[in-house]
């Protein structure tokens, strides 16, 4: 079977030197790409330990685990996780870390009462690495998806923390480039306690990179187990629903990207003569974006308006154009919605969540690229609830045929609804695979 990756191996080794000439090397890229962001200035003295690295944790007796989810995406995938092993152990200690300033900030907003601790996961160097296991002393380990962190995982092991992947995933892609390096992989992957993936077809694939056959199950994708997000009364969504009484439909394109708010808006507008009624809420993906989108609008020639410049209390919203420029007020527009677009899949991003809108029974269109959520779209295809087009016409032809008659689009929603009952369960196997882990911790000491 081979050694696992551990610490003074000749894969360590090997990673750690590389790793040192390349951040000497590269020092005249990576320091201005650092101090340039403003998001990547504010989580580098966390990651460095310089700044709020937790303090030593009590030996009070209670089990702590420590759940690593890098961005949005992977938080909300383990809110179910962690809720369940709340409730299943209601002693335990719960730690979560992101490496992004969203996924940081959808933990706090997500998590609020479900974990004890949160902060940005260190920088993959080895002293740092050790520095903050020793601190946490975790129980288990649990890293949401794919995220192989060499010396993290390595100082795990010379410290006998069992390390738990869920909800894990490889892509075609993904596979092909670990694959070239299966020889430095596989040892990193024969050191991990249990691999829950979400397919059989990526289970297989772990194993094929080297991971051991009896260490790899399959536990389905936690991002069905999302609950239905809870929709509090907000002056916008107030404003959407009145707008659509009056006769409104709205268009909610929301995680759009660079390239595909243009392709939106002509769609939109051609479709719009066919039927005046028709509004278009945009939401870019990124806030730097929200300057860019609303100067397209308006080179259009097209009135608009930004959510952060409506009058508090205004009744009605007279312009065929919204910009979301606001953070954590998308799932309530969907609920609004009539027809939502989901962006990142018209242009070569991989994609991101439909669940949301399908929670509310809208019916949703993505574009040909949906790599990273491809077990969700290939499911909601199989089962006729989510509109796939190929391009840019096509969108202009979907959009044009909701307009002429949106009741044709509406059984595609009640679909995706339905279906998403269906795909319940993911919490508890990859939460099964954590317990495992721990009692096997337990029973080691």
């Amino acid at each position: 079977m081979g050694r696992p990756f551990l610490p003074g191996s000749p894969g360590h080794l090997l990673y750690n030197l590389a790793l040192g000439a390349g951040l000497v090397v590269g020092a005249p890229v990576w320091i201005p790409w650092v101090l340039l962001s403003r998001k990547r200035r504010t989580n580098l003295p966390e990651r460095l330990g310089l700044r709020g690295v937790p303090p030593p944790t009590s030996a009070d007796g209670r089990p702590t685990v420590w759940v690593h989810a890098v961005s949005v995406g992977e938080t909300l995938a383990a809110v179910p996780l962690l809720r369940l092993l709340r409730r299943r152990i209601s002693d335990v200690r719960q730690i979560i870390t992101s490496v992004t300033l969203t996924g940081r900030e959808t933990a706090v907003k997500s998590l609020s009462g479900v974990t004890d601790e949160g902060f940005y996961f260190p920088f993959d160097l080895p002293g740092l690495c050790g520095r903050f296991l020793d601190r946490l002393r975790p129980d288990v380990v649990v890293i949401v998806e794919t995220e192989i962190w060499p010396n993290f995982i390595a100082a795990c092991a010379r410290r006998g923390v069992p390390v738990v992947i869920v909800n894990g995933r490889l892509s075609q892609r993904s596979f092909a480039g670990y694959m070239r390096f299966r020889w430095f992989f596989a040892p990193i992957l024969r050191t991990l306690r249990t691999i829950s993936a979400q397919t059989v077809e990526d289970a297989e694939r772990f194993i094929e990179l080297g991971a051991p056959r009896e260490n790899v199950t399959v536990g389905g994708n936690l991002k069905f187990d999302v609950s239905p997000p809870e929709i509090a009364a907000s002056p916008l969504s107030g404003l959407l629903l009145r707008e659509k009484a009056a006769g409104a439909l709205w268009v909610v394109a929301g995680s759009t990207h660079d390239g595909e708010e243009a392709d939106l808006l002509r769609a939109f507008l051609a479709a719009r003569e066919a039927n005046p009624s028709l509004r278009l809420l945009l939401a870019p993906r990124h806030p730097e974006r929200f300057d860019a989108v609303e100067a397209l609008v308006r080179r259009e020639g097209v009135s608009m308006v930004r959510r952060t410049s409506i009058p508090e209390g205004a009744q009605r919203l007279p312009e065929p154009v919204l910009l979301l420029d606001t953070v954590g007020e998308l799932s309530g527009a969907y609920a609004a919605a009539d027809l939502a677009f989901v962006g990142g899949s018209l242009v070569p991003k991989g994609g991101h969540n439909v669940l949301e809108p399908s929670w509310h029974g809208v019916p949703t269109i993505v574009g040909p690229h949906m790599e990273n959520f491809r077990e969700i779209a290939d499911a909601f295809l199989a089962g006729n609830a989510l509109l796939r087009v190929a391009g840019k016409e096509e969108l202009e032809d979907r959009l044009a045929r909701f307009a002429a008659d949106p009741s044709v689009f509406r059984e595609t929603g009640r679909r995706a609804k339905d279906l998403l009952e269906t795909f319940r369960g993911a919490s508890e196997a990859n939460a099964d695979a954590v317990l495992s882990a721990l009692s096997g911790r337990e029973a080691e000491r």
